[in-house]
């Protein structure tokens, strides 16, 4: 079977541990700051670790502790669920619309970029005015972002006090139940949230894990140049079938597809029957019965793809 479903890296970075030799949890979490530190770019005292994507996010919303929370969707569901869990008035705006639709003052905005299903890059520089026009507390989510080498909003916290920048480290470095996920902001704000979170949170095993892939220097390199070469064989292949409508220009490891002539759960069936398996995606908000996503995967996916649609 061909799966495209998987939104972990299908590469893995280099990698030799003796989980034996593992150091005591409050060592290794200072280790692992350091590596983050060099890896992106940002002091120690900006970034805050958290035990899984889940945690980072309830943690950080209830520390906002805002009326109202809006969501540019289609968007990762955790945060509507944590909104809507938390009490917030969940405010949904459609990306594909208008992004800059009207917010109440002192709103949390949420924001992935690259962006969810799609893969698009925004560049933010407009709403980070507007949202500073309305005292917004942002969130940024750039779990994806290592996927394209674009620019990090973290060049904004210097003169926004009120961004949290999330990444789930799973997706990336190529580990599904990797429970590391990292908030960077302002020092003062990490100060902050940190009073709320207890020491040593975070599994020794999985920090081992983390702090070996990082040292993996020549692994984001060899992932951005695999994944635009793949991509753009994926896209040349959805591009030319008769059943594909349009598709989003993607900047990361996910495309979204609209069809013509054919709904998703039809679609999927086709592939299916040829060894193809894909998201129709219509739990998403903003999604029809006309979307499906595909994750970029190795050649020999890509390849098994084209025999499929091929057979159509």
């Amino acid at each position: 079977m061909f799966d495209f479903r998987s939104e972990v890296n299908f590469l893995k970075p280099d990698i030799q541990i003796d989980f034996n030799e593992v150091c005591d949890e409050s060592t290794c979490y200072q280790s692992l700051l350091s590596q983050l530190e060099q890896r992106y770019k940002i002091k120690q005292t900006n970034i805050e670790l958290f035990n899984g994507f889940s945690s980072s996010i309830y943690s950080l919303l209830k520390y906002l502790n805002s009326k109202f929370c809006y969501i540019y969707s289609p968007c990762n569901l955790e945060y509507k669920q944590a909104s809507n869990n938390l009490g917030y008035e969940t405010r949904l705006i459609n990306r594909f619309e208008n992004i800059f639709l009207p917010i109440k003052d002192d709103s949390v905005v949420v924001f992935m970029n690259p962006s969810f299903l799609d893969g698009t890059f925004y560049e933010l520089d407009k709403l980070f005015e507007y949202w500073a026009s309305k005292n917004a507390k942002v969130i940024i989510d750039e779990t994806l972002i290592d996927f394209c080498g674009k620019s990090s909003c973290i060049k904004y916290l210097a003169d926004f006090e009120n961004l949290f920048i999330v990444k789930d480290l799973s997706k990336f470095y190529a580990r599904k139940n990797l429970n590391i996920a990292t908030v960077f902001a302002s020092e003062k704000s990490i100060k902050s949230l940190r009073k709320y979170e207890p020491q040593n949170k975070i599994s020794s095993f999985e920090i081992k894990y983390l702090e070996e892939a990082l040292k993996d220097k020549k692994f984001a390199t060899i992932t951005n140049s695999i994944y635009i070469k793949n991509r753009i064989e994926l896209e040349k292949i959805l591009q030319e079938h008769k059943f594909v409508d349009s598709m989003f220009q993607s900047n990361s490891n996910s495309l979204l597809i609209r069809l013509k002539n054919i709904d998703s759960n039809e679609f999927k069936k086709k592939l299916s029957k040829n060894g193809v398996i894909i998201n129709t995606c219509l739990e998403y908000d903003f999604i029809d019965e006309y979307f499906v996503s595909f994750y970029v995967g190795s050649l020999n996916n890509i390849k098994g793809l084209k025999k499929a649609l091929n057979a159509f």
